[in-house]
């Protein structure tokens, strides 16, 4: 498709005031960065100087009141920690029990482990088992045999032990 010489320098007077646009554009662009840039400086200076005093000053007017406030959440939550505990410990008693009773003894396990974890159960008194009886009677008889031969080693009437009688 060919173009008239009219069209193409039309065309061309056309490109170069579209160039020149995009160049006054990327120039204005440039400036409106350069401007943002300093306006969110000046922001951050201002909010330093104005801001930041301003709402430390209104924290610390509203401080005790929020103390106090948290120490009072605290006191309840101690109390209702207080309150609580029995009851669930009671629950889950009766829950490691009742499972006990179904025979479902895993899960009777990790619900009394949770309550001793959490510091609600008293952890089971290890059950004494007939091994370890018999290691305590064979360490009382043993110690009783170092006695019984300590002792007839040392008797006093062991010729041994006898001193001479003197002979004039």
């Amino acid at each position: 498709m060919s173009l008239s010489r009219k069209r193409q320098r039309e065309l061309k007077k056309l490109r170069a005031h579209a160039e020149a646009l995009i160049s006054e554009q990327r120039d204005l662009l440039g400036s409106a960065g350069l401007l943002a840039g300093e306006a969110g400086r000046q922001a951050k200076h201002l909010g330093n100087e104005v801001v930041v005093p301003r709402v430390n000053e209104a924290l610390e007017g509203v401080r005790p009141t929020l103390d106090r406030g948290v120490s009072a959440a605290r006191r309840f939550g101690d109390q209702a920690r207080l309150l609580a505990a029995p009851v669930l410990a009671t629950a889950l008693a009766s829950t490691v029990r009742g499972l006990d009773r179904m025979e479902n003894r895993d899960a009777a396990r990790q619900i009394e482990a949770f309550g001793v974890r959490q510091g609600l159960l008293q952890p089971a008194k290890k059950k004494n088992g007939v091994l370890r009886v018999l290691a305590i009677g064979a360490g009382v008889a043993a110690a009783a045999a170092v006695g019984y031969t300590l002792w007839q080693a040392f008797r006093t009437d062991d010729e041994l032990w006898v001193a001479p009688e003197d002979r004039p």
